[in-house]
């Protein structure tokens, strides 16, 4: 097996520079760095990460916060765990699902989603006690916290978009109850494109329910009980299986009679005939970009970064053209 030794001769650098590279890579200069890490991925070098670990004083281990309101069974739960998966395996991290922060252990920094305004201020101060940086999945105004979100609003906006350019006039909200971010977004973003078009925002054609297929399925009835539209924009997929039950269950078609688009986009949408017509989130892509920033902030300091990822429209067969 090769040593430090073997590896700082090949490179031409003394041993400390190719330890420097291993365990404190931003003390060395970038075209350094890129020689000896050359040399360490041909000779096969294996660093050992316990060691690393030690002189570094870290644990390796990162800490991904999920409340305990939230199923971990979810599609939406399963993709960004997997896009985080898959960076920080790359960087040699383990992660730690947690679901409440009553329990301490020691960790290297927090990957964090699904909290309420106020929750957040409270996790990012019980982070600053142990001084470890934190990243989340949403947005905030605390402005030492990287952050990516889904471009709600947009997506809210694309979806309603293709409701009205398919001729639809009269259309219907069903949003979660939900107190967070995106409920808000989601019904701005229905609320802009109707404007956009010159059609007025109708509050009796928007109603909240629970986020589940029950939820959904209460909802619709209660609209079809005002009626007065030909589309319904449902801001999860969840739900929009519950609204196209409910259409089912009193004899109604989709799309000849009721035109819907879900949002998520994350594998429910393939459950449901005809095929729903929906918005796809870059969940996987918000857990890959998380995890490098979590990574980036463990070693080379909190630089602040947001961005918010655009969602996409994906066409199915829930909605119909009215000519």
């Amino acid at each position: 097996m090769k040593n430090l030794k073997d590896i700082a001769k090949a490179a031409e650098v003394s041993s400390i520079t190719v330890s420097r590279v291993i365990n404190t890579p931003d003390k060395v200069k970038p075209e350094t760095k890129r020689r000896v890490e050359k040399i360490l991925c041909d000779m096969g070098y294996t660093p050992n990460m316990a060691a690393k670990n030690l002189v570094s004083k870290r644990t390796g281990v990162i800490d991904v916060y999920v409340p305990e309101d939230i199923d971990l069974h979810s599609p939406f739960i399963m993709h960004f765990i997997a896009g985080i998966s898959e960076v920080l395996s790359e960087e040699l991290y383990s992660f730690l699902i947690k679901r409440s922060w009553k329990r301490n252990h020691s960790c290297d920094g927090y990957i964090v989603m699904g909290l309420l305004t106020e929750e957040i201020h409270d996790f990012y101060s019980r982070a600053q006690e142990k001084n470890l940086p934190v990243v989340l999945f949403g947005h905030t105004d605390i402005e030492e916290i990287a952050c990516f979100d889904v471009d709600n609003l947009l997506g809210a906006l694309i979806a309603t978009n293709h409701l009205i350019q398919m001729g639809h006039r009269n259309i219907a909200l069903i949003n979660t109850d939900e107190n967070k971010d995106y409920t808000v977004d989601r019904l701005q973003g229905y609320k802009n494109a109707l404007s956009a078009a010159g059609l007025a925002f109708n509050p009796d054609l928007t109603i909240r329910t629970k986020n589940t297929v029950h939820g959904g399925n209460l909802g619709m009835k209660a609209l079809m009980a005002r009626g007065g539209f030909t589309a319904v924009f449902c801001v999860t997929d969840l739900m929009a299986i519950g609204v196209m039950n409910a259409l089912y269950e009193t004899g109604m078609r989709i799309p000849e009679d009721m035109s819907i688009v879900g949002f998520d986009g994350l594998g429910f949408h393939h459950l449901t005939n005809p095929l729903l017509t929906t918005i796809r989130q870059p969940v996987f892509e918000i857990g890959k970009k998380l995890a490098r920033l979590i990574t980036r902030r463990i070693q080379e300091g909190n630089e602040r970064i947001t961005g918010f990822l655009p969602p996409e429209l994906l066409p199915g067969k829930s909605v119909k053209l009215i000519l």
